[in-house]
């Protein structure tokens, strides 16, 4: 047995004190007499309180050097050697993913990573030092290098797994940084061995110790619905992970009302899809599997989605015909498109998107986001209130010298494209996007709360129409204007992904009730919000908030959905860079600490000598008090 601190060894020396007051310690005792004769007495009472006496065995005295013992030996740290693979510089990546919150070791995986944690915590020798880092949807530092134990268990006990897949190429990029510089550094990697193929190699020796029993697990993977001539519908896929055939109660709930149920039987490593015909006016749907034996992963039995009703975003394309527009928004999904001739009354319709084809700009402009084609001159004065734009002219030397960097021109092919000639447009609020010698092609911004994109030349004098960047530049333009939604959340969202927020012009404050049942609230301003809470699975209700008050504007989910999650079947190896990482031997030699049981003796003993001083030396009279209970019955 060694010792941390062995300096602490030298408060062994408060037992002389101690043993001196219990040697200048007077006896005196008070008796009775019945003759003066007794005082002879009296050199016998001065000899009892001479200051310095022989030393006599008293049980106090033992037990107060017994408790002055174990606590000197606590806090000297004494330990014994025991093997370990824990020593240097130490850098431990625990898996805080989704998988590690199978149950198929007691409490859950993540519990199991933690206890093995612990123990390589105590097994730190007094020169080593560990670096823990957390490896979730977002890897975070959850201790920097330290052999403080405290520090380490306090920061090992707060911490949570996520409902999500682990970024493992971030965690790798911290570990390599905490490495980086210790000529002894080790990297253990506590998880289930659910890491992708393509991680880099780490600067340093790395050790794999996993985690789980057993792959047994079913999971929703699919959850979607569909607008069709019959109404509604909705496919559900339920995946088995496992190696044998599992059966489950798969359950249905429509807008907090449960639908149907159908028990269904899944193959091992196959995927049974469902479908069901939904009624009219389905909004939130909820799907959860149940009655299953051998399922080890609750998180991904249940999932949600949003139904918009089949309801389209209202488009109306004042045009005086142009069949290239006509055909796209007939096949864009979720557009209802109408058609306007140039000078119609617009104040009648209340439509999400306006599309102006060649023809002048009515005053006012409708309060809505806004597609102007071949806008023509004098269509709004440069001192008008309602100022968009100025054309000032026409240009021919229309070739594209620069594309910028935007999400609208994403998969847009642009080489191929040849315009006759295009309007000189002025718009200093408005981004451009494509530009030629001549001046910008296609424009794009956000004015008065609104989106408007403008196409700066007819469509019919150029071969775009013709192109496969047609349709595709449609599409992002259309979705980028975002018709009648208040937020961008796709139907397979995955937590962490950010949800943007585009509310009205007369929104002022937009609020996102989340699944814990807690409020995300921002103000609205001239740019969008994004939404990046989605840390949780469930549904999120979205709310907007104008002069009339607070009114709904939809739902969205985040659900799992991940198939490298729901595979459980714990990995014995795991592949790093070129290299296979297994468990590695106990080579090394670490330190099991003692000193709590120090502790708890010492309490113990304090405990007899308190007795023993309000009591004396002797045993309470078990037969006495079993008489004194049996009078009192």
């Amino acid at each position: 047995m060694s010792f941390l601190t062995p300096l602490f060894l030298l408060l062994g020396l408060l037992a002389l004190p101690i043993i001196l007051l219990y040697m200048l310690r007077l006896r005196r005792r008070e008796m009775l007499v019945s003759s003066t004769m007794l005082w002879q007495k009296l050199l016998r009472d001065r000899e009892a309180n001479a200051p310095w006496q022989k030393l006599r065995r008293n049980l106090l005295l033992i037990l107060q050097l017994l408790i002055l013992l174990a606590l000197v030996l606590a806090l000297a740290r004494p330990f014994l050697p025991v093997p370990s693979i824990v020593s240097g510089s130490i850098v431990v990546l625990l898996d805080a993913s989704a998988s590690m919150q199978a149950s198929d070791v007691e409490p859950t995986r993540f519990d199991a990573a933690k206890a093995e944690i612990a123990q390589l915590i105590n097994d730190l020798s007094g020169s080593s030092q560990m670096t823990l880092i957390k490896v979730g949807q977002t890897p975070s530092v959850l201790a920097a290098a330290t052999g403080d134990r405290t520090i380490l268990r306090r920061a090992l006990n707060e911490t949570t797994p996520d409902p999500a897949p682990a970024d493992w190429q971030s965690a790798f990029a911290l570990a390599a940084g905490a490495a980086q510089g210790f000529r002894d550094a080790r990297i253990i990697l506590v998880s289930d061995g659910g890491l992708p193929d393509d991680l880099p190699p780490l600067p340093a020796e790395t050790i794999y110790i996993p985690i789980g029993v057993s792959g047994e697990n079913l999971a929703l993977t699919a959850l979607a619905t569909r607008s069709t001539d019959a109404g509604p519908q909705l496919l559900a896929g339920v995946a088995n992970e496992g190696l044998q055939d599992r059966e489950t109660l798969l359950s249905l709930t429509l807008d907090g009302a449960l639908f149907d149920s159908r028990r269904i039987t899944v193959p091992a490593g196959r995927v049974t899809n469902v479908t069901w015909d939904l009624p009219e006016g389905t909004a939130v749907i909820q799907a959860a599997l149940s009655d299953h034996a051998g399922d080890f992963l609750p998180l991904d039995d249940i999932a949600w989605a949003v139904h918009e009703g089949g309801v389209s975003n209202r488009v109306l394309l004042v045009t005086e015909g142009n069949l290239f527009l006509e055909q796209v928004y007939a096949v864009l999904p979720g557009v209802e498109a109408f058609k306007a001739s140039p000078g119609s009354d617009l104040s009648d319709g209340e439509f999400d998107l306006y599309v102006f084809d060649g023809v002048p700009l009515p005053s006012p402009i409708p309060a809505a986001d806004l597609l102007i084609i071949n806008p023509q001159p004098g269509a709004i004065a440069a001192s008008s209130p309602e100022d968009l734009l100025v054309v000032t002219g026409t240009f021919s030397n229309t070739v594209a010298t620069r594309l910028a960097d935007s999400p609208l021109l994403r998969f847009v092919d642009w080489r191929n494209v040849h315009i006759r000639q295009a309007q000189a447009i002025t718009a200093p609020w408005a981004q451009r996007l494509v530009e030629a010698d001549g001046g910008p092609l296609i424009l794009a911004g956000e004015r008065g709360g609104h989106r408007i994109a403008i196409f700066a030349f007819d469509l019919r004098d150029s071969d775009l129409p013709l192109q496969i960047a047609f349709p595709v530049l449609m599409a992002n333009i259309t979705n980028w204007l975002n018709p009648g939604r208040a937020f961008d959340a796709p139907s397979g969202l995955q937590p962490g992904s950010p949800v943007s927020i585009t509310p009205g012009a007369n929104a002022t404050a937009v609020s996102i009730l989340k699944p814990d049942g807690t409020t995300w609230t921002a103000d609205v301003g001239e740019e969008a919000l994004a939404f990046t809470e989605t840390d949780e699975l469930g549904l999120y209700q979205v709310n907007l908030r104008d002069e009339g008050g607070e009114r709904p504007a939809g739902s969205f989910a985040v659900n799992l959905f991940s198939q490298d999650e729901s595979n459980i079947q714990p990995k014995t190896a795991v592949r790093i860079g070129q290299t296979t990482v297994k468990t590695a031997a106990e080579g090394d030699v670490g330190q099991r600490e003692f000193w709590p049981w120090l502790l708890g003796l010492a309490f113990i003993i304090l405990l007899a000598e308190w007795w023993v001083h309000h009591r004396g030396a002797r045993l309470p009279r078990v037969s006495a008090w079993l008489r004194r209970g049996s009078q009192q019955e």
